[in-house]
């Protein structure tokens, strides 16, 4: 994936896909995401799940 249309200046898509998210930029989120493989985005998902499970685990032991 290229670099072109960056909006946010980082070398990788996951990392931009997920400022974009910050700033609630789901256009450009689907844009990123429309460029990836489809493998690339299955191992995104798969990341952003292990990530979510963290904090909830993270959650609990605060409760």
């Amino acid at each position: 994936m290229s670099t072109k249309g960056r909006k946010y200046g980082t070398p990788f898509a996951e990392t931009e896909i997920l400022l974009a998210m910050a700033e609630r930029d789901v256009d450009h989120v689907r844009a990123l995401l429309a460029e990836m493989k489809p493998g690339e985005r299955r191992a995104l998902e798969h990341q952003c799940e292990e990530i979510s499970g963290i904090i909830q685990v993270m959650r609990e032991d605060e409760e």
